[in-house]
């Protein structure tokens, strides 16, 4: 991968865990504590990744879910125990761990920036940041601009798709507005 990113002039933005979840169904919030450290020690093998390639790993739905009946607080306890443990690994690697919202229609736990930035908070690790996606946000936060630029001094990396979930201009969100927040914050990091 070194090679090819070399060759064509890329660089890594972030390492992505979608397939953590999709693929392997690991989340941090499992119930089963054997699962749970499955997932640190496979999210660890991608922060180890991402040492080597720019220094962000994404954490959208492989933090996990709360269960059917299961108060929001124990998996949202389940999930900081096990996101600590992967954030001090990354700290001492360098690396940020890019906590990512996610609708409400792919997952029942952390659904909008607020929610995103009370875990962040909660965690209270540097190297722990945001990671908003606009089009999970066009369903669940009130406002982009003004949620963006609310949190910015949390947002590490953003990720940008219609509000179709195709190109930005392909649906309806209006992304020069976006922009103009993002230049007005000062927010220089990955879109």
């Amino acid at each position: 991968m070194a090679r090819l990113c070399e060759r064509h002039h890329l660089q890594v933005s972030a390492i992505s865990t979608g397939q953590v979840f999709a693929v392997h169904g690991l989340q941090l919030a499992d119930l089963d504590q054997a699962r749970r450290d499955a997932a640190v020690a496979c999210l660890k093998g991608l922060v180890d990744l991402a040492r080597r390639f720019g220094g962000k790993v994404n954490l959208g739905r492989a933090r996990g879910m709360a269960q059917p009946g299961e108060p929001l607080a124990a998996a949202r306890n389940r999930f900081l125990a096990a996101a600590r443990n992967l954030a001090e690994y990354a700290a001492e690697r360098g690396v940020d761990i890019l906590l990512e919202p996610v609708n409400r229609y792919e997952t029942n736990f952390v659904n909008s920036v607020a929610e995103g930035a009370e875990l962040v908070a909660a965690l209270g690790m540097p190297n722990v940041r945001l990671m908003p996606d606009v089009f999970h946000m066009n369903i669940e936060d009130v406002g982009i601009t003004a949620t963006l630029a609310k949190h910015a001094a949390l947002i590490s990396y953003i990720h940008f798709a219609d509000s179709n979930r195709l190109a930005p201009g392909q649906g309806h969100l209006h992304f020069p507005d976006i922009v103009a927040t993002l230049k007005a914050v000062g927010y220089n990091g990955w879109v």
